[in-house]
């Protein structure tokens, strides 16, 4: 099988094998498939199993150091191997399944999380739900996470948290509480809610 070699960093490659991309390896281990470390040779089929074995595995400790990191959503996971680790789909798909067997990857988990990271914030519902859209987290788990987390109370507190801090930053007078009012629509809060709460 014909195998080539493209500069990744300093001491990782790109394996590329019969033109089809497998994914990435250092340097270090390259050097037991080809010791003069050429960026093209031939290996054996049996070999070239071994090769994929060590990319895989690469892979693996890679995508756990990511999760180490912070909680992540699948959706990080996936093209975090497609874009930097791993290039055949079909193994990506096996990682990123056997993660979630092992509770590594947990959705529903990672946007209540997100979720109670932003409400600290002092986000909107807008906010919250927009920045769970963009993590591709399902309808389902998105509303799911939202009716437990962003209950009337909550909104509320952050709404009126909110309206305090504008008012520091903008004043008290009509023309500063027309900004207030525009500011804070921005932000994803009701327009008419945040009339209400400053009584006007």
């Amino acid at each position: 099988m014909k195998i080539k070699t493209l500069r990744r960093t300093k001491t990782t490659s790109i394996v590329v094998a019969n033109e089809e991309y497998w994914g990435i390896l250092p340097d270090k281990i390259l050097h037991f498939y080809s010791k003069g470390q050429s960026e093209q040779f031939e290996i054996s089929i049996e070999n070239a199993e071994k090769l994929l074995d060590d990319i895989k595995k690469t892979a693996w400790e890679k995508l756990l150091d990511f999760l180490a990191y912070r909680e992540r959503s699948y959706s990080e996971c996936e093209s975090f191997l497609m874009q930097r680790i791993l290039f055949k789909k079909d193994l990506q798909n096996k990682m990123l399944q056997k993660a979630i067997s092992l509770n590594f990857i947990n959705d529903e988990r990672f946007a209540e999380m997100l979720t109670d990271d932003l409400i600290r914030k002092g986000k909107s519902e807008a906010v919250i739900r927009n920045k769970l859209y963009s993590k591709n987290i399902r309808e389902d788990i998105i509303s799911k996470v939202i009716i437990e987390k962003y209950d009337g109370k909550t909104k509320n507190e952050i709404l009126q948290a909110n309206i305090k801090k504008a008012k520091k930053k903008y004043g008290g007078s009509q023309k500063a509480n027309e900004k207030i009012l525009n500011f804070l629509t921005r932000q994803g809060f009701s327009y008419w809610e945040v009339k209400e709460i400053m009584g006007d």
